[in-house]
């Protein structure tokens, strides 16, 4: 029997993990599963970062599962045991992480973020470089501005655009809210008719986006975020917020970057639309 090593705490809940699974799409470092009724996602990973609804195992282990799985292979969990044809997985004993955000008093420094990020000219899925996402008149960075708006038809105008739009696994407007979520989060801006909003359209509207988009949208929405954008929210020391940012822009092709460029834009506009950059910036 295999052990795992860590497990995101909602994972515990045996209301969550039980019944019949399938495989849903397999990576070089990662696999990810999903339930009969596609609700809920978890991706078993070899990777250190903590994520989402996210199981790590050790990387001979992650080795072994994925020699015997293939797509759309179903499979049982029960008693916190994941049966796959040759090998269990068990996550019982695991240690658990909380990817939830929690709110940490006079930690975030924009004017250190926003320095550190005018240096980043990684591009954007949308062709822009990270460091223009302050001053871009992009559609894709206007439509953030859209989102960060009081008004409830401008916020949808904004989320309308960005949702699904885009190329890849996770499209570059989904990043980006999920930057524009933990923004809302960070600045006190929560909206949870916006949420509300979004959640219904999420649950009720087919083929919206990637089920892997999906699936990190509706957890910025309950506030869980992967560990690195849970750690440049709390953007303090230029040294370790630097590293964090380079490892953020390792995430996918464009996606850490398209993140960044999302949740930058958003403090930005916040910041803006209440007239206190002079107030954030004085540290």
């Amino acid at each position: 029997m295999l052990a795992a090593e860590w497990v995101d705490q909602v994972l515990f809940d045996s209301q969550l993990m039980k019944g019949y699974w399938y495989i849903h799409s397999i990576f070089q470092k990662s696999f990810n599963i999903q339930d009969q009724q596609k609700k809920y996602l978890v991706t078993i990973t070899a990777q250190e970062t903590k994520i989402p609804k996210g199981i790590k195992v050790a990387e001979k282990d992650f080795l072994i599962l994925k020699n015997e799985i293939w797509p759309e292979m179903p499979f049982l969990i029960q008693q916190r045991l994941i049966i796959f044809p040759q090998h269990q997985l068990s996550f019982q004993s695991a240690q658990s992480y909380s990817t939830k955000w929690a709110a940490q008093s006079a930690t975030f420094d924009p004017k250190l973020f926003f320095l550190l990020i005018s240096k980043v000219n990684k591009e954007t899925g949308y062709q822009e470089k990270v460091n223009a996402a302050l001053s871009s008149q992009h559609q894709f960075c206007q439509a953030i501005d859209q989102v960060c708006q009081d008004s409830f038809s401008q916020q949808q105008i904004g989320l309308n655009f960005l949702l699904g739009r885009g190329l890849g696994l996770t499209p570059s407007g989904d990043d980006m809210l999920v930057g524009h979520f933990l923004a809302r989060l960070l600045m006190k801006a929560e909206d949870q008719r916006l949420v509300r909003y979004l959640q219904h359209k999420l649950e009720t509207v087919p083929d919206l986006t990637t089920d892997v988009s999906l699936h990190y949208l509706k957890n910025a929405l309950q506030g869980s975020f992967s560990q690195l954008p849970l750690a440049v929210s709390q953007c303090q020391e230029e040294a370790k917020s630097y590293r964090a940012i380079q490892e953020i822009l390792k995430t996918g092709h464009t996606s850490g970057a398209d993140f960044l460029a999302g949740f930058a834009r958003s403090i930005y506009r916040f910041q803006q639309n209440r007239n206190e950059g002079s107030l954030w910036q004085s540290g």
